[in-house]
């Protein structure tokens, strides 16, 4: 439908739409005046629109759709602000109560200690092997059992070599050896001590093969160049048991050795030691002494005179969770050619904790009087002049510090070096007052020794165990070109590995430095004897717990080296045997 409005006609009607308006929003007072003011507009309007003719039509362009707007929620939440604060006032009372805290406690019964199961001692073994060289091996050990009142055993020894060596100049000569030993051994106990004894006997045999390879003579008998030793012994004393440092612990010891070479040069020895320490006020005292009397026959020693040491070594000792002190000296009574000697030295030694038990740092000083018997020199070189004596050596100082520690539960460590100041210190050379020169004698000096010392042992695990240890020497000597026949260093490296108990493995290497030994012509010179690198290997199988099978290799590289000068050793070595015990 189309209508058209004129002007006027639009003007009115939008007045009248304004008057209802206002009467819906308006009150009757306002919408009265409003009212008023609408009709005299209205009577004003109506005598101007009269004038003016009003087009009425409207266009109406599509049908009014009534909308409603989105309403806005206002956010804000009315806050009241009071300024007056409201603190409550409380006022309470405690009316204290006792509470019963008894408590009945249940008893526990006694804990029991499970029965530890005892390992089987087996009360003797018996060790059988034989070797190339022809060389047997016999050993057997009888030892009592379990016992708390005593011990004994007795230990049974043999092994020997026929094979033949080969000299400078190419000539196989008999270079066999005998080792034969036998001890007997016990420990009585009593309620604060232990009295102990042990006797036993030995005999060596060895052949002076080394002769000099320049001379040309002709093959050497057996019994010519045989040289058998002969020791016996008996050691005794009491040893006390006391864990209380504040009583009086000590050791008392007396021992007897009749020594005799082939052409009857006897020795006789006896020895008499005691430690003896106690706490008083938090100081340790003590002291160490010994008396020690060497006597040769007329044919060993035609003058008939003894050598004897006396020692006497009191000292005090201060010692905390983080440092220990030793303080004391060392006095030394030496006669030796009818002519008596005091020494004194100090003696001392401080180690502290830097970390517990694991960096152990220490230091010391001490020196002492070494006598040598005939035996302990015969047993370091068994090829001597039978009529050879040493002189006492002198330590007159000797330097000494490292640390020490472990590396946790598996590993510990040794390290140290040492200075001495050592008069008359013996060097083994060739005797040239012998022809065949197959014979040692001794020549002294008096040197400064640096000695550098290190030891390590690693527990990689209950079946696999190392250990390592060595020596660094250095000599500084007054008179002799060299330290003869010393070594510049030695080394020994050892590993056991243990297969659950049934194969058993040993690798151990020893090495030598480059040692160097005197030689006489028609001028002096010296000879470097080769450094040694031995290299040995045990295997054992266990095949019960009773009866077991091993095999030995010895320097298994077969190296040629020299113990002493014109003296080469066995090369390669292999032994097998069994071990059986009961």
């Amino acid at each position: 439908m189309n209508q058209t409005y004129s002007s006027r006609e639009l003007k009115y009607i939008t007045s009248v739409a304004q008057l209802v308006i206002f009467k819906s929003i308006l009150p009757d007072s306002g919408f009265r005046i409003s009212l008023f003011l609408l009709s005299a507009f209205l009577i004003l309007n109506t005598s101007v629109f009269s004038q003016t003719p009003i087009k009425k039509e409207v266009e109406v362009v599509k049908p009014y759709k009534p909308t409603v707007s989105d309403a806005n929620k206002i956010s804000i939440l009315p806050q009241v602000k009071d300024s007056v604060i409201i603190r409550p006032s409380f006022n309470y009372n405690i009316v204290p109560m006792m509470v019963s805290t008894e408590y009945n406690v249940p008893s526990i019964n006694a804990a029991k200690m499970l029965a530890m199961p005892i390992p089987k001692l087996y009360k003797s073994y018996l060790k059988l092997g034989y070797g190339n060289y022809t060389s047997p091996l016999a050993e057997v050990y009888i030892n009592s059992l379990r016992s708390k009142k005593y011990t004994a055993g007795i230990f049974l020894r043999h092994q020997s070599s026929k094979g033949n060596v080969t000299l400078e100049n190419d000539r196989s000569v008999y270079g066999g050896y005998s080792e034969t030993s036998a001890e007997v051994f016990g420990k009585r106990f009593l309620k604060k001590s232990y009295l102990f004894a042990d006797a036993g006997v030995r005999g060596n045999t060895v052949y002076r093969y080394g002769y000099d390879p320049a001379l040309n003579i002709l093959p050497l008998e057996n019994g010519d160049i045989r040289q058998s030793y002969f020791l016996a012994n008996v050691n005794t004393g009491i040893h006390s048991l006391n864990t209380d440092s504040s009583k009086l612990t000590y050791h008392i010891g007396l021992g007897y050795n009749y020594f005799k070479e082939r052409e009857k040069r006897i020795e006789n020895n006896i020895k008499i030691n005691g430690q003896f320490n106690k706490l008083y006020q938090g100081k340790m005292f003590g002291i160490n002494t010994s008396f020690d009397l060497l006597k040769r026959n007329d044919m060993l020693d035609s003058t008939g005179n003894s050598n004897s040491l006396f020692v006497l070594n009191p000292w005090i000792g201060i010692s905390s969770q983080d440092y220990r002190l030793q303080l004391g000296f060392n006095a030394n009574f030496d006669k030796q050619d009818g002519t008596l000697k005091p020494h004194i030295y100090p003696k001392a030694e401080f180690q502290f904790n830097v970390v517990k038990d694991v960096l152990i740092p220490y230091v010391g000083i001490s020196g002492q009087i070494k006598n040598h018997s005939y035996r302990d020199i015969a047993f370091e070189n068994p090829f001597i002049n039978p009529h050879l004596i040493v002189k006492n050596s002198n330590v007159k100082t000797s330097f000494y510090g490292g640390v020490k520690g472990s590396l946790g539960a598996k590993a510990s460590y040794v390290l140290k070096i040492d200075l001495s100041h050592i008069d008359n210190q013996y060097f083994f050379v060739n005797d040239t007052t012998i022809r065949l020169r197959n014979q040692f004698t001794v020549v002294y000096d008096n040197v400064d020794l640096f000695t550098g010392y290190a030891e390590i042992n690693y527990d990689f695990s209950e079946s696999l165990l190392f250990g390592v240890k060595g020596n660094i020497y250095k000599y500084t000597l007054d008179k002799e070109q060299y330290a003869w026949h010393k070594p510049t260093y030695d080394l020994t490296f050892s590993s056991k590995y243990n297969l659950r108990n049934k194969i058993l493995v040993n690798l151990d290497v020893l090495a030598l430095g480059k040692r160097y030994a005197k030689e006489f012509s028609k001028t002096l010179t010296s000879k470097e004897l080769s450094g040694i690198v031995d290299f040995n290997i045990g295997l054992e199988y266990r095949y019960t717990k009773i009866l077991s099978g091993w095999i030995h290799f010895n320097n298994i590289t077969a190296a040629k080296y020299y113990t002493w000068n014109q003296y080469p050793a066995q090369r390669f070595n292999l032994m097998l045997g069994f071990t059986y015990s009961l």
